[in-house]
């Protein structure tokens, strides 16, 4: 089986889920814990509350923001920049700017 950080203990099928949906999501909200939804034993679907994706959303766009900033900055030091006088003569070259 995968590797899944939520707990396991929460997990319910779906069909168990769509039997009581609603009493689910309000556990969840209240929870906070991840549910697992399983079909035929396997687990194909992660819920979470509207406030643990947002956070989980904004995390995820932070470290995309360091990698490319890390990114730029290997490129920098290896040298692979123009300086932006050029870049804009390239353009204006190209583009008849």
């Amino acid at each position: 089986m995968e590797h899944f950080m939520a707990n396991l203990t929460n997990s319910h099928s779906l069909t168990e889920f769509q039997q009581n949906a609603k009493g689910f999501i309000d556990g969840l909200n209240e929870s906070k814990e991840p549910m697992l939804l399983t079909v035929n034993g396997k687990v194909q679907a992660v819920l979470v509350d509207p406030i643990t994706y947002q956070a989980l959303e904004e995390r995820l766009e932070r470290e995309r923001f360091m990698i490319a900033i890390l990114e730029g900055e290997k490129d920098i030091q290896e040298g692979r920049t123009k300086p932006a006088d050029a870049v804009f003569a390239e353009l204006k070259a190209k583009y008849g700017l």
